[in-house]
């Protein structure tokens, strides 16, 4: 689901894991990401217009780079960060105005290093969780709709959250599922399961790896990063149909104090939903375009 990123169900309620440290990014990829710029559209130019303190200005951009399709190190390139995230965030910075540079971190050190404002805003698939919200703003872009990972043929017909009781699932630190995994463990002893045994590893990497071994029985991941994963390893992984309980809002996180900041993202975000240029980079990611959520600030 990053993982990064998700829910066990209803019944569950959403918490973060916490941490510190990041590092930073090349300067190849600031320059990278702002190659594209021209003609600035009329809708771009009254964003700008509305937000002109942040119009030149340079911001640091928190990123886990570990999904792919999302963000991860270029296969020619391992200092340069690809996927529809960067992408967003090259049009969103170009329409409203300002430049920045990737600041790549462990996936649960993201919100903390916002936080203490080592960080200016972070994109990284991260979900807008209830727990998160209370902690950062968010400018909400995408709905996820998210799968499970399983070994080649689904040995266990693990197919819903139910079936997860009793068996092993795959989490890295810092995400939405790291937490509700084990409340959903919690539910399934109440209602008289087996619990569910909430593997940790250090990355999306890893928990492939989990399910590829048999450590793990699952893991949960967008559904678009399942279908590419099982095409890499189509002899050892399989991927369910879309969970309905899988289903979140991702965002742009950004400090609580920064309101003229992310009034600007949310303007040049509807500005590039509204020229076409989300969904387009939807399908460059072999991703649903169904998934553009209209962009809205959170809380």
């Amino acid at each position: 689901m990053t993982l990064r990123y998700r829910r066990l169900g209803a019944m569950v309620v959403l918490t973060l894991a916490a941490g510190s440290s990041v590092a930073a990014c090349g300067g190849a990829q600031s320059s990278q990401a702002q190659s594209s710029a021209g003609a600035v559209s009329a809708a771009c130019q009254a964003a700008q217009q509305a937000n002109p303190t942040v119009v030149g200005k340079k911001y640091k951009v928190g990123n886990s780079p570990t999904i792919p399709g999302y963000e991860s190190p270029d296969a020619n390139d391992p200092d340069k960060i690809v996927g529809f995230d960067v992408d967003l965030m090259n049009a969103i910075s170009e329409c409203a105005g300002f430049t920045y540079s990737f600041v790549k971190s462990d996936f649960q050190n993201l919100v903390p290093s916002l936080q203490a404002g080592r960080l200016d805003m972070v994109i990284s698939n991260l979900i807008a969780s209830p727990a998160r919200a209370q902690q950062v703003d968010f400018v909400v872009y995408q709905q996820d709709q998210e799968a499970l990972l399983v070994k080649h043929g689904n040995p266990k017909n693990i197919t819903d959250v139910a079936a997860l009781c009793g068996n092993s699932v795959a989490v890295f630190p810092g995400t939405v599922q790291a937490g509700a995994a084990q409340q959903q463990s919690d539910a399934c002893v109440a209602a008289g399961k087996k619990p569910i045994e909430v593997q940790t590893y250090t990355d999306f990497n890893g928990c492939v790896q989990a399910v590829i071994t048999g450590r793990s029985d699952a893991t949960i991941d967008p559904v678009s990063v399942v279908a590419q994963t099982v095409q890499k390893f189509p002899a050892q992984l399989s991927g369910t149909a879309p969970i309905p309980e899988f289903r979140s809002a991702i965002g742009i996180a950004l400090p609580k104090s920064s309101t003229e900041v992310r009034a600007a993202v949310l303007a040049a975000t509807k500005a590039v939903q509204d020229a076409g240029t989300e969904k387009g980079l939807f399908v460059k990611w072999k991703q649903d375009p169904g998934n553009q959520s209209a962009a809205v600030t959170l809380p």
